[in-house]
């Protein structure tokens, strides 16, 4: 018996998938495990199987909780001489570069796999084979490349081309040797054949065939020969979390948050608790760009003081940082993220990384593995210098709202750093301007590093000349740097929905019964 719901995605075939679940009768939960096995094929460079996530779930009548299966850190370091982890420049938009890292070195124990199964056993209702079939078609069959997929793809291009197995999976044909490498084009059919048979073995076996089973016995191989940390014990030991999440108190609702370790929920939830008690003005007024361009000043300030402690929501320090704001006189990595309602109001939001792809395929899988411990916003202590066999932070922020009217949103971004920012103003959107959830989602947007003011065209230019932060960077376009919320909602009867891909990130968005105005 088909369910009603909504979907939104950062890919149709991910959408689809979702929305073919719960055609067939499946919950909130079966669509996001759907959508999830497809992301990682239809989104390759933003989601895997190698990589890690959250899902923020409200199961209808019960409280929230966040599933936590981020990567974690090795448990036992090896000689840096031994280890394979290479510099790559990733060149983005106007020709700015970043340095990554790839190789067996950069990997941290993987844990969307665990993840999968973890949320199916608790949530779902389903057959696994059943919720993996959409993914499998699309790995066999092929996705045609998009426009999107394909500007990310170019992007990490020097790590695509780190090795054989990687050349094989993303060059055209006929291009794959490491010298004269080339990407597929857009519009090209990416076909998978390895990952399909994957998923299949992984359906037959459950997590076991990954953390205990031929596909890990392959990657400790493969870390052994080519110079990775993980071994059997990593594997064995890696566990789902299952934590009480962040609750801040909203001026229409509640805010539902990752948690720490995790380090987006905590900022977000500071800069909303900041917002609570200040005059914010109307969206666009010289208050509102003032107030919020300060607030979240604040949250990179105390991102850097504090860490991802919950010591950051306490009421002492958001006040001493609200009077710091006061009322003053005026004067863009590899994330995907899925949310699904459905008619009985049950709220998935899950957000999963690769970081920005290690460049290291596990040999006859197709599974690209992250490169976590290569990237500098996860190591900010410098390169090999975690502790062992702790679970990493994220700025990733799956997050749900609930409306005092009894309506309820799932949503998330990607966007690296800019997730704080980005799900810090969407909040605010429909919490305090009362806006509509595409109104939300599409507003132009700001984010603030290191007192840079980066703004997205829509303010008024005369307004932002008169702010605190003058280094400004005035952007002509929307751009995927300012993160892509895709959110669902769901009214308190469970008779009405509406969803919203952000087209920053190529969002789609299927509803499940005609949009009625929620």
């Amino acid at each position: 018996m088909k369910k009603h719901g909504a979907v939104a995605a950062g890919h149709e075939v991910t959408a689809r998938a979702a929305a073919r679940v719960l055609d067939d009768g499946g919950n909130a939960f079966d669509a996001v495990v759907a959508a999830m096995w497809a992301a990682c094929v239809a989104e390759p460079v933003l989601a895997s199987l190698g990589g890690g996530g959250f899902v923020m779930a409200r199961p209808a009548g019960e409280p929230p909780r966040l599933y936590d299966f981020f990567v974690e850190t090795p448990l036992e370091k090896r000689s840096r001489e031994d280890l394979e982890f290479e510099s790559r420049l990733a060149t983005f938009a106007g020709g700015v570069t970043q340095e990554f890292h790839g190789g067996y070195g950069s990997v941290a124990m993987p844990g969307v796999i665990a993840g999968l199964f973890e949320i199916h056993d608790d949530l779902a209702t389903l057959p696994m084979a059943q919720l993996a079939e959409p993914a499998i078609d699309a790995a066999r069959n092929g996705v045609i490349l998009d426009d999107f997929q394909r500007y990310v793809m170019g992007i990490v291009e020097p790590l695509l081309g780190f090795s054989a197995q990687s050349r094989a999976v993303f060059g055209k044909p006929g291009h794959t040797d490491e010298a004269g490498f080339e990407l597929l084009e857009t519009g090209a059919r990416h076909v998978q054949p390895d990952l399909a048979h994957c998923i299949e073995y992984l359906v037959r076996t459950g997590a076991d065939g990954f953390y205990r089973g031929d596909i890990g016995h392959a990657l400790v191989r493969e870390c052994q020969e080519f110079g990775g940390y993980l071994g059997a014990d990593d594997l064995a030991a890696y566990r789902v979390l299952v934590r009480d999440p962040l609750l801040v108190g909203g001026r229409k609702g509640r805010f539902v948050l990752n948690p720490p370790p995790a380090s987006g929920g905590v900022l977000v939830g500071f800069g909303l608790k900041l917002a609570r008690e200040m005059a914010l003005g109307g969206f666009g007024s010289a208050r509102h760009l003032e107030a919020m361009s300060q607030i979240i000043h604040a949250t990179g300030l105390v991102r850097g003081e504090y860490g991802a402690t919950s010591a950051i929501l306490s009421d002492e320090l958001c006040e001493r940082y609200r009077l710091m704001i006061g009322e003053r006189p005026l004067s863009q990595q590899g994330t995907t993220h899925i949310s699904v309602v459905d008619e009985d109001g049950n709220l998935a939001a899950a957000t999963i990384s690769n970081g920005s792809s290690s460049g290291r395929i596990v040999p006859q899988t197709g599974i690209m593995m992250n490169n976590m411990l290569g990237e500098a916003d996860l190591s900010p202590d410098g390169f090999h210098m975690w502790p062992c066999g702790v679970r990493m932070t994220s700025m990733m922020t799956p997050a749900l709202y609930l409306g005092d009217d009894g309506g309820a949103i799932a949503l998330g971004s990607g966007g690296s750093n800019r997730i704080r920012s980005t799900m810090l103003q969407v909040l605010l959107n429909i919490d305090v301007f009362d806006m509509t959830l595409h109104g939300a989602v599409s507003a132009p947007r700001m984010h603030v590093e290191d007192s840079l003011l980066s703004v997205e065209p829509g303010f008024d230019d005369a307004l932002l000349d008169q702010l605190s932060l003058e280094n400004q960077s005035r952007w002509d376009r929307e751009d995927m740097f300012f993160g892509g919320v895709h959110a669902a909602k769901v009214s308190a009867d469970g008779a009405r929905f509406s969803a919203v891909g952000d087209a920053r990130r190529n969002g789609n968005q299927i509803i499940g019964l005609p949009e009625q105005g929620v």
